[in-house]
């Protein structure tokens, strides 16, 4: 399938009210000022879990934004596959909405219509009450849409 036939959707999750929690919605902001394909939809799943699974079933490659707790430093940018990341919710219980998406994942792939999926990842700063992202969270905010651009690139 050519890149501009793929239905991609550009996933941001995280809740808003608890500051770098939000960085995945926060991206989308930041991704909204690009000049995306019409291929392209950005959806804001703030932390729902099983109400995405139509909206994720639909699409033929996923990407994924939200903060990780990868034990690094406030701002580091990974890519994942979700079993990679399942496993740190897992381990380090990072966020309560991951799971629930990462189950929505488990049962579209049960349903044989889970697209291809990959996480893009950000080291939080300060998960606490506040609607602002912290400095540094804002900073990689670019770097976060150029990373998420290369990868609609590559589908």
């Amino acid at each position: 399938m050519a890149t501009a036939d793929k239905k991609i959707l550009v996933l941001g999750v995280g809740n808003i009210l608890l500051k770098d929690e939000g960085v995945g919605v926060h991206s989308l902001k930041e991704l909204e000022s690009y000049n995306l394909p019409s291929n392209v939809r950005l959806h804001d799943g703030w932390v729902a879990g099983i109400d995405l699974l139509e909206v994720i079933q639909e699409a033929d490659k996923l990407i994924v934004i939200d903060a990780v707790d990868a034990q690094a430093e406030p701002g580091a940018i990974f890519r994942f596959a979700p079993h990679q990341v399942e496993t740190m919710v897992k381990k380090h219980n990072t966020s309560l909405h991951q799971i629930d998406l990462f189950e929505t994942l488990k049962i579209a792939k049960f349903l044989d219509k889970c697209p291809e999926t990959v996480v893009i990842g950000i080291q939080p700063k300060l998960i606490d009450w506040g609607l602002e992202l912290t400095p540094e969270i804002r900073a990689v905010l670019p770097r976060v849409a150029e990373i998420v651009c290369q990868e609609i690139e590559m589908s």
